[in-house]
Formats: structure tokens, C-alpha cells, sequence
């Protein structure tokens, strides 16, 4: 039997309870293999309840995930992302452990997501499943209880929202929150995210070579792990010249970083003006829709667009490529056959 030895006569064991535990080495007080076996047995089964039963608590298990997925390189806003999930689980069971939340608990709280959006539901499951992975391989746990949710089959999403060029303007013009009008032109005239634009530095703006820099900071890390390069448009170059460069950050720059994702939210202020405009179906994530719409719908390049969105040229071209300008090619089987040239040549094969 693996982890039985003899010492000084008498049998002991030595094993570890579980992956990450302690190797415990025990005494069997006994001189016949037989019996050494069958106590090992019964002191290694013991051990290990005790151990699981003894794991650690919930937010400790989520801050040891996050960290090993920080070390594989996972974004700031990614984990941030993952945490909000995990821990809003967590505080719906109630759960102090991991081994404490069960198939019925998982299942009533998939429900409950369920009837806000069920596609996010579904995504929030998979984040929780893949924490569960995590820990079944560590051996914290044996079973997965995500894999007993009934998931609905989901019907396709609808069209991805974006405004028309007047919506757009409309909106801007609407504004009187000039914080909330920096995040309108960032959304709209470069295709922020939400958490760029908040966290966005007086330094990402060059006003005299008109460039945007999204870089990562101390505080933040680009979603795709890198910085990337947006012309600023004349409209916006010349509101931001007014707007002025604010130091540390480009928007409520004396709110500090707290417990949230965010260090400042401008959600509440943003549903209204879009409630006052008539957008009630508006998200602000729909505004880098709108800005990517816009430039593919235009004939700007979708290379181009990939690059100052921060996205691969083939989720682009999947998301927008349908707006792409009409191409004169479609007509070109239907169009009537082109008369042979005519001239000295052409009658001259006509004779021979």
C-alpha cells in the first residue's frame, strides 16, 4: 500500500489529506501488515473529511483563483469582472465555503439571473463553473455543482444596438454634464470602453499631434493587454481644448479608488439623458457600437476600425461587416453583355 513503512518494527503511514495540505506521518501501533493496511485505510478516509470540512472560507478560495489567474495573465478588468460574479454567488447562498453551496442553491440563483437576461445568466454560470474546475483539481472539493443546471435554450440575440449619425448628435447636444459629455465623445468619437474612459489620464492625450493613447496604468490594464493609438476627431480635439486636461484622471478626477470596479459611475446620470432623448433601450456600451457602425457604414476601413476598437479584425468584420457600403459588384452578371469594339478591327474580323 502507497505511503505504508516500516520504523523500528512497527508499521506507519505517511500521506497527504489533500493537494495543499500538510503530509501527516501517523504511528499504526502495530507489527502485522494486514492490520497496518486496513488502520492506514481507515486514518486516511478520517483525515481527509477533516481537512475538507476545515477548507477555508469562500472569499479566501476566490482571492487564492483570482491570484492564480492573475499570474497566467488575465486583465485587471477581467478579474474585477470574474470577482463581481463569484462573489455575488457567494453572497445570494449565504455560503460560508465552497463545500457549502449546493445544486439547489446554484440552480435557484441561475434562476434568479435568468429573469433579468438570460444570456447573461448563462455567462455568469460559466465563470462560477470554471472557479469550481479550479478547485476540483486542487482537490478543495469533489463535485461540481454547476453542471446540474437546467440552462434554457436561448434564442439568437437580437441586432446589436448602435444610433444613426442624427441620434447620435442629438444625444451629444442634449448633454449638459460636461463629465458626462467627455464619456459621450470617448464612447462615440473613439470607441472607448466604459472602464477606459473612466480611467482614462490626462497623458493618453496629445491635443497638438491629435492622438489618443490608451495605455495601462497602476490602476488599470487594457482589456486586450495592450496599448493602442486613436486619432482624435476635429470635434473632439477642439471640446477637449475647452474641457482642458484634467490631472490624475480625465473625469471626476478627485474620486479616488474604492472596493468597486469602478472608481466612478456615471450610469444613473447617462440612463436619464437617454431616457430624456427617447433611447430608453440605449446602453452606454452601445456607443462604441455606434462608433463602430458608423465608420464601417461610411467605408472607413474595418482593419482600421479593429485597431482603434482593440479588436480582432475577424470579431469586427462579424459584429459591423454587414454595414459595409453597397458594392457596385453585385450588379455586374445582371448588367446587359458590353457591344464588341467597334472599328477597323472588328470589321475585319467580321469579313474574314
Amino acid at each position: 500500500m502507497k505511503g505504508l513503512y516500516k520504523r523500528r518494527k512497527a508499521w506507519w503511514v505517511r500521506f497527504t489529506p489533500m493537494p495543499g495540505s500538510s503530509q501527516m506521518r501517523l504511528p499504526l501501533g502495530t507489527e502485522n501488515e494486514a492490520e497496518a493496511i486496513v488502520k492506514a485505510r481507515e486514518i486516511m478516509s478520517r483525515a481527509t473529511t477533516e481537512v475538507r470540512e476545515q477548507m477555508e472560507s469562500c472569499q479566501t478560495e476566490i482571492d487564492k483563483y483570482l491570484k492564480s489567474k492573475q499570474r497566467e495573465g488575465l486583465s485587471e478588468s477581467t478579474l474585477s469582472s470574474r470577482r463581481y460574479i463569484l462573489q455575488s454567488v457567494v453572497d445570494f447562498l449565504g455560503a460560508a465555503t465552497p463545500r457549502s453551496i449546493t445544486r439547489s442553491g446554484i440552480q435557484k440563483w441561475f434562476e434568479s439571473r435568468k429573469k433579468t437576461n438570460p444570456h447573461t445568466a448563462v455567462a455568469y454560470l460559466r465563470v462560477v463553473h470554471v472557479w469550481f474546475k479550479w478547485m476540483i483539481e486542487r482537490g478543495k472539493i469533489t463535485t461540481d455543482v454547476t453542471e446540474a443546471v437546467k440552462v434554457p435554450k436561448l434564442p439568437m440575440r437580437q441586432r446589436r444596438n448602435f444610433l444613426t449619425h442624427a441620434e447620435a448628435l442629438l444625444l451629444l447636444d442634449e448633454c449638459k454634464n460636461e463629465g458626462l459629455k467627455f464619456a459621450l465623445y470617448c464612447g462615440m468619437h473613439a470607441g472607448l470602453r466604459k472602464l477606459e474612459i473612466i480611467e482614462a489620464r490626462p497623458s493618453w492625450f496629445d491635443l497638438d499631434a491629435g492622438l489618443l493613447h490608451v495605455q495601462a496604468t497602476a490602476t488599470f490594464q487594457p482589456k486586450d493587454r495592450d496599448n493602442r493609438t486613436i486619432p482624435l476627431t476635429e470635434e473632439f480635439r477642439k471640446w477637449l481644448a475647452e474641457y482642458g486636461l484634467r490631472d490624475p484622471f480625465m473625469i471626476e478626477p478627485a474620486i479616488a479608488h474604492g472596493s468597486y470596479r469602478y472608481r466612478y459611475d456615471f450610469r444613473k446620470a447617462f440612463d436619464g439623458l437617454a431616457k430624456r432623448c427617447g433611447f430608453e433601450w440605449l446602453t452606454f456600451h452601445d456607443l462604441r457600437r455606434t462608433f463602430a457602425s458608423l465608420h464601417v457604414s461610411r467605408g472607413t476601413s474595418i482593419y482600421k476600425v479593429a485597431r482603434w476598437l482593440g479588436d480582432g479584425v475577424d470579431v469586427v468584420e462579424q459584429h459591423y461587416g454587414h454595414l459595409i457600403p453597397q458594392d457596385s459588384e453585385i450588379n455586374s452578371v445582371w448588367d446587359p453583355p458590353k457591344p464588341p469594339p467597334s472599328g477597323k478591327k472588328g470589321r475585319a474580323k467580321q469579313s474574314a
